[in-house]
């Protein structure tokens, strides 16, 4: 198409400063496919202008918008424009069915897509089959219904051959457990599985003593922090899983999952327990008292004001004998006496915390403490 000249000076970056400003604030009479180029130009790149441009694209109506996207667009990026930064679901869907859209600008937009429209991206196999990575976005998007999932692990088998039979079934059976609320719906938003990078390899490593354990705690069903036993399938599920899979699971998973995942021996599953936005002050409690635990997730731990304010969480970071002294030696005269008591008594703990505990008990006993 032929742009209108003040356009075309705008995108050269020769139009004076004034004039750009009210280009992009829409003050000039311009034809609306014309400014949506500029406002595009402005508003999908880091510029003086990016702002301004937004927020008045933001208050153009949406018949408006409608009416002159609904044919091809050439350049298309007003159609990034709109599935960027605009929510009707009738604009988007005729945007999404424009014949000009392009799988860069589909794959570029779907984290900003509402769930409403997804299934129209799904629906378009020539975008995906072009960019396969659009099927992993649909995947992930937090709106998506479990449908979606379903017909995305199907696509993927049957259409691009990219997961083996078992992986698919195994998905698919996943997500008629969410379905059922037998499963937290965590587990239908997993990736698919891959080998573990060389940073998750390396974070995989543990000590004899830590190793020896965990053989231990595998000896026994698993329960979590109020005693309650992990359901069996949840179980036998997350043990399947790679570690990829487990990390995601780790970052959104429900109580049963965090409790199984904690008990992990990689350090980077066990401090994405830590970030998961469901955790509770009871299981941090419980964390800070494992001896399975790795130093950097008590350390995490205790660099949080917010759970270090709890006592019951301050008694089990001092008291295990995995945490690091310096971090134990900072915090453990919050103690009560009692505990500071079994504290210097304690011949797990490190001589210099014990040494440290006594002298307190002594002081507090003198009237000093």
């Amino acid at each position: 198409m032929t742009l209108h000249p003040i356009v075309q000076r705008f995108l050269q970056g020769s139009l004076p400063e004034p004039m750009v400003m009210a280009l992009v604030g829409g003050s000039l009479p311009l034809p609306t496919l014309d400014l949506l180029q500029a406002l595009a130009h402005a508003g999908l790149r880091e510029s003086p202008y990016r702002q301004r441009a937004l927020a008045f694209f933001e208050t153009m109506p949406e018949s408006l918008l409608a009416g002159a996207l609904a044919e091809a667009v050439d350049p298309p990026a007003p159609l990034h424009l709109v599935l960027c930064h605009r929510k009707e679901p009738a604009l988007l869907e005729t945007v999404l069915l424009n014949p000009s859209i392009t799988s860069e600008i589909v794959e570029a937009s779907i984290p900003s897509l509402p769930g409403s429209v997804l299934e129209i991206v799904l629906n378009n196999q020539v975008l995906w089959l072009q960019r396969p990575r659009i099927l992993d976005l649909l995947e992930e998007h937090p709106e998506g219904e479990y449908v979606i999932k379903r017909r995305i692990n199907e696509f993927r088998f049957e259409v691009l051959g990219l997961i083996p039979e078992e992986v698919k079934q195994d998905r698919l059976a996943i997500i008629d457990e969410v379905e059922a609320g037998h499963l937290d719906r965590a587990w239908a938003e997993l990736p698919l599985p891959k080998a573990p990078s060389p940073e998750e390899a390396e974070a995989e490593v543990e000590t004899e003593e830590m190793a020896a354990e965990r053989r231990l705690l595998a000896l026994r069903p698993p329960v979590d922090h109020e005693g309650v036993e992990i359901n069996l399938t949840v179980t036998q599920r997350v043990a399947k899983l790679s570690t990829n899979q487990k990390i995601m699971l780790a970052i959104k998973g429900g109580k049963e999952e965090r409790t199984l995942l904690i008990r992990e021996a990689n350090r980077l599953i066990q401090v994405n327990v830590l970030r998961n936005g469901r955790i509770t002050e009871g299981e941090i409690a419980h964390i800070a008292q494992m001896r399975t635990i790795n130093e950097e997730v008590l350390r995490l731990i205790s660099n949080s004001r917010e759970w270090m304010k709890k006592y019951p969480i301050t008694k089990a970071l001092v008291m295990n004998p995995r945490t690091p002294l310096p971090v134990a030696l900072t915090h453990f005269k919050r103690l009560f006496e009692s505990d500071l008591k079994l504290l210097m008594k304690d011949r797990n703990v490190p001589e210099l915390l014990r040494r440290e505990a006594k002298r307190m008990v002594e002081m507090k006993a003198q009237g000093k403490g």
